[in-house]
């Protein structure tokens, strides 16, 4: 039987593939599963140097698997263990020290929507559905998007997302921050998998770093966060990655990255 979740790499970069097309790549406890062992496997190798994270089939995700969570929602116990699952598979694609790009096309509804907000780039299909959509069935959006959608499209417009359940287009989406491009629909992929192409020639320890600071000046004040993220730039500029690319610049040269070539 296939596996719920694809791991493919190649030239530096690693695919994550939802592959549950039958199910609309429905998350189920197998996915989120999955997702953590892919995560860790990407960070015990350093070939990758950035992730897409994909569906195969039709669509991106339609969300939960309401099958799988049919017999918990009533035993506190069983669905507390099954938001902890959850809230740790996407917070390891969030924390991934590689740069991560969601390719969305169809549908990115409620579980799916979350997914592809914990990655750091996204492209969605001009034509792709996104939404919350657990307001239209009186359900809480326990996957993350109470908390991450405000702090990528700000109060106003995630409030109206989360209390309404209606769908935003995808312009719309690109406008207010919560996609980075929208292309037509058979382009998503091969667009997502440049920009990771590119993201894979920078240097893995400045990607990390870069990642690490803006996870420790979240929801903190500019001075706090400079203050956090200070110990993260005095390790970093300390390394051989930066010498190498201020030498690079001296020199007028592309750099080339110990990192990168598995020298670091």
């Amino acid at each position: 039987m296939p596996e719920e979740v694809l791991l493919e790499r190649a030239d530096g970069v690693a695919h994550l593939v939802l592959n549950r097309p039958d199910r609309l790549n429905a998350i189920d406890p197998a996915t989120l599963r999955l997702l953590r062992e892919h995560i860790a496997t990407i960070e015990a190798d350093p070939g990758v140097r950035a992730v897409v994270v994909r569906g195969n089939g039709r669509v991106f995700s339609a969300g939960a698997d309401m099958h799988a969570l049919g017999g918990i929602v009533g035993d506190p116990a069983a669905f507390a263990a099954f938001m902890q699952d959850w809230h740790d598979a996407f917070d390891a694609v969030a924390a991934c020290s590689r740069p991560t790009v969601a390719a969305v096309h169809g549908i990115a509804f409620a579980g799916g929507f979350e997914l592809f907000q914990v990655c750091d780039v996204a492209v969605v299909a001009d034509d792709a559905r996104l939404g919350d959509q657990h307001a239209r069935y009186g359900l809480f959006p326990g996957g993350g998007s109470a908390q991450r959608l405000p702090r990528l499209i700000g109060d106003r417009r995630a409030r109206w997302l989360l209390l309404s359940g209606e769908e935003i287009p995808a312009a719309d989406a690109v406008a207010a921050g919560l996609a980075n491009e929208a292309v037509p629909a058979d382009r998503v992929v091969a667009r997502a998998s440049e920009m990771a192409a590119l993201l894979a020639t920078r240097s893995p320890l400045a990607s990390a770093a870069i990642k690490r600071a803006l996870a420790a000046g979240a929801g903190l004040d500019v001075g706090a966060a400079l203050a956090a993220e200070r110990p993260i730039a005095l390790a970093h500029m300390a390394s051989a990655d930066a010498r190498a690319g201020l030498d690079a610049f001296y020199r007028r040269v592309a750099p080339r990255f110990p990192s990168n070539q598995g020298e670091a």
